[in-house]
C-alpha cells in the first residue's frame, strides 16, 4: 500500500500494489477492479451454483453445510477473466461494462 499526489494541490490516493500468482492473475483481475456490486453478484452466483469465487479462483465441488464451508473445493479457473465468466455460464463482460 503507498500514498500518490499527481500533484501538491490534488487529494492525496491510497494506491495498493500486490503481487499475484500467474494462476490466480484473471480471478485478481476480476476481484480488484470492481464494481463491488458486480463481485458480490458474481460472487453470489457462483454459490448457487455450489461454486464459489474469491480472489485466488473460481472452485468447483465446494461442500457447505448450513452455510458452512467444509470443503473449499477444487479451481477450475482462475488464470483468465473470461474463463471465469465461461465456467459460470455468463457471457464475458469487459471491465467497462461491470457496472451492476
Amino acid at each position: 500500500m503507498g500514498i500518490c499526489r499527481v500533484a501538491p494541490t490534488t487529494r492525496a490516493r491510497r494506491i495498493d500494489l500486490l503481487w499475484v500468482p500467474i494462476d490466480e492473475l484473471g480471478a485478481s483481475l476480476l476481484y480488484f477492479t470492481g464494481s463491488d456490486v458486480f463481485n458480490r453478484s458474481m460472487r453470489l452466483y457462483a454459490h448457487r451454483k455450489g461454486m464459489s469465487l474469491n480472489q485466488h479462483g473460481l472452485f468447483a465441488n465446494v461442500v457447505r453445510v448450513k452455510g458452512q464451508k467444509l470443503n473449499g473445493g477444487t479451481r477450475i479457473a482462475g488464470v483468465d477473466e473470461a474463463e471465469i465468466f465461461e465456467k459460470l455460464g455468463i457471457p464475458y463482460l469487459p471491465p467497462e461494462e461491470r457496472n451492476a
